[in-house]
């Protein structure tokens, strides 16, 4: 090869050299690049709804509640059409308590309930209250949870509305553990107004099927066999030796009660457990 062509042939390689130089961002750019896809990537795993590592397989591969848990309510209609507003104490066991015969149908008790879920924010001085689409989501994500679940779709929204009136922005609580969202789950996820969709779900999830921490609705209703035992375990953690679901062990010692209003109607009238709503 002639001196003339080895000249050339190392004019390009060190004119290509210094064109790729130029063009490629500096270190730091790249190191930020890869942050900011590690980012994008864990934030596309945070939007995907499953069920919790520790839930057992089952068809859908999400736990589920035994068919003798009562699960036979697919049409959002099944249930008395309509219910009173009204309050009724209960206490002792769980034959003290409404038959779920006797329950308003999901589709009623939902519309009864959403005069609450539009102010309940507001009341409380929670943040803005719920919008109708977002109103819209819970409706969607109970009954998309009570099929998954085979929990009882009335029995989910009775719990969200105990548990924060249907507030979205209802504050977490902390004693031990952090309750937070909808139904005050365990260690669960809280509403984000940048990703309602899914947290409103997982929500959801999380306080009917269980978190990686604690039982949700499906755990307590297979191990006590009954909803009301179930309501009275979310509450307190526990049963007292008795067997009276009003003593909350420390806990809400109207809940249940409360609860088995919800069932069967009640919304705004005077709570004549606690003296007021």
């Amino acid at each position: 090869m002639s001196s003339s062509t080895i000249s050339i042939f190392r004019f390009l390689v060190i004119s290509l050299m210094l064109l790729c130089t130029c063009n490629a961002l500096p270190l730091h750019k790249y190191t930020h690049l890869a942050r900011r896809l590690s980012h994008l990537h864990l934030h596309k795993k945070a939007e995907e709804i499953k069920p919790r590592q520790t839930v057992v397989a089952y068809g859908m591969g999400i736990k589920v509640a035994k068919a003798y848990s009562y699960w036979n309510n697919v049409n959002t209609n099944d249930g008395v059409s309509y219910g009173s507003d009204s309050y009724t104490y209960y206490s002792g066991g769980p034959e003290n308590f409404p038959s779920s015969k006797n329950w308003m149908s999901f589709e009623a008790m939902f519309q009864a309930n959403i005069p609450l879920m539009k102010q309940s924010c507001g009341w409380n001085n929670w943040g803005p209250d719920n919008t109708d689409r977002q109103i819209g989501y819970i409706k969607t994500y109970i009954k998309q949870v009570a099929r998954a679940s085979r929990v009882d779709q009335r029995a989910i929204l009775a719990v969200i509305m105990q548990e924060s009136a249907g507030c979205l922005r209802a504050p977490t609580t902390s004693n031990g553990v952090t309750n937070p969202g909808l139904m005050q789950s365990h260690n669960g996820v809280a509403f984000d107004p940048l990703r309602p969709v899914t947290t409103i779900k997982q929500m959801i999830v999380d306080g009917t099927m269980g978190t990686a921490y604690g039982d949700g609705l499906v755990q307590l209703i297979n191990q006590y066999g009954n909803y009301y035992k179930a309501f009275r375990a979310y509450n307190s953690g526990s049963i007292a030796p008795d067997g009276d679901l009003s003593n909350g062990n420390g806990a809400t010692p109207c809940y249940v009660s409360d609860i088995a209003n919800r069932l069967t109607g009640w919304t705004l009238a005077t709570n004549a457990c606690r003296g007021g709503h």
